[in-house]
């Protein structure tokens, strides 16, 4: 037998928070014939209490967040709490420990902590973030890659690191990332989104990748913010190096952005800068060599760790580096997936810039690294490597920027730093 649990934890190791206090679940698959266990989602929820006083439709929504599950564990639970958790046939059980320790009573101890009635009839788990973002998601599932539309909104305008393969670039024409024909303010991002709605009606994301990163500014959340509050039915999607992400990430959830995408090249800081030349931190020091490529690789897996703690979604880019990450990859495909990461992009170095003499990867080693990676995460097989400006349905090969950028002047003064 399945039984679903949801522990109330601020960590994710302790049952440390009162029912109605709580702000995260993680959601467990125990299974007890076969004596074992799964992690199989974090789910963040607005606390049930409001100023420390029973909040019915608050209780009744965090109630229904694990509806799903057929107990509940706390560091306790009111009255009030046990009603609205009973009418949904879930079990309020109030307990002080570990979570580990309470799974292996589970699996192994004699004395039952479930009560039978509350198992008897069967729950379908519901559909993680990830699950839903998967229908809607060009870069997420080969069946929306051809279905759903998504724009890129090139508001970004700097980056606070060097990748010695990027060269940032204003271009109509070519179709590679870190390209745009020009660079928005965001404001103007209502006004495109609402053309680009006209010439693409299937659009469900609104992305930005760039051209520069989108933390490295404000420009981006700003633009975030505005879209919410006019288009709340639009998957948000920010890409970002992760470099300002363990400081940035509580006001992407709070804006709602539903998904994020990191580019983690390596995990490992020797291997990383050879990668990337040098970082600049939030009071402009210049960070270069190994020393840089430490810090970069300590805030993105903080950051990564953090976002999917607040229910957030993040996807993995790595761009493949023959002969310098290509046995590094699986790796950063096994680290990233331990702090929650639900599916990983390996995409194919362009040689260019610093990188201009390393040769792009063949099909047989781009094949046998996403093999590899995939022992650890999900891998996306289908990216179309965007522009920073796109948008069209990325599996049908038109990408329509030109059209819903036509008649602009072309904004190409000064719009990179690197330091």
């Amino acid at each position: 037998m399945i039984i679903r649990i949801a522990f109330a934890t601020s960590d994710g190791k302790s049952i440390d928070r009162h029912f109605g206090a709580a702000e995260r679940f993680d959601i467990y698959e125990i299974n007890t014939e076969k004596q074992e266990h799964e992690r199989v989602e974090i789910r963040a929820v607005e606390k049930a209490a409001l100023n420390n006083k029973h909040h019915a439709e608050r209780m009744d929504a965090v109630a229904s967040a694990i509806e799903d599950c057929h107990a509940v564990f706390s560091e306790q639970s009111g009255a009030g709490a046990r009603t609205v958790l009973e009418s949904k046939n879930i079990q309020a059980i109030d307990i002080d420990r570990p979570i580990s320790q309470v799974i292996e009573n589970l699996l192994y101890g004699k004395v039952k902590l479930i009560d039978k009635r509350y198992t008897e009839l069967p729950k379908e788990r519901r559909s993680s973030n990830y699950e839903k973002l998967q229908k809607k998601h060009p870069c997420m599932s080969k069946s929306a890659n051809v279905t759903a539309g998504r724009i890129h909104l090139p508001v970004s305008p700097t980056c606070n690191i060097q990748c010695r393969f990027c060269t940032r670039r204003f271009d109509k024409s070519l179709i590679r990332p870190g390209v745009s024909s020009l660079v928005l303010k965001p404001e103007e991002a209502i006004e495109t989104i609402e053309r680009a709605k006209e010439l693409c009606p299937e659009l469900t994301v609104v992305g930005i990748a760039g051209p520069g990163d989108t933390l490295a500014t404000d420009a981006a959340l700003k633009t975030f913010a505005l879209v919410k509050d006019k288009y709340p039915e639009l998957i948000n999607c920010l890409s970002t190096n992760g470099f300002c992400l363990p400081s940035k990430v509580e006001e992407i959830a709070k804006i709602g952005i539903e998904t994020i995408t990191v580019t983690v090249n390596a995990v490992d800081p020797e291997i990383e800068a050879q990668i990337n030349e040098f970082v600049i931190d939030e009071n402009g020091v210049k960070h270069e060599g190994v020393e840089g490529a430490k810090l970069l690789i300590e805030n993105q897996l903080k950051g990564i760790k953090k976002a999917t703690e607040l229910g957030i979604v993040v996807k993995i880019n790595s761009v493949l580096c023959p002969g310098i990450n290509d046995e590094h990859i699986e790796e950063v495909a096994k680290v990233t997936s331990s702090l929650g990461a639900s599916i990983m992009n390996i995409i194919p170095l362009i040689p260019q810039n610093g990188m201009a003499d390393v040769p792009a990867p063949d099909c047989t080693l781009l094949r046998e690294v996403r093999k590899k990676a995939e022992k650890y995460i999900e891998v996306f097989r289908h990216c179309k490597h965007c522009r920073a400006d796109a948008l069209g349905i990325p599996g049908k090969g038109k990408d329509l920027h030109s059209e819903l950028y036509k008649g602009r002047k072309e904004e190409v003064a000064e719009t990179f730093s690197h330091g």
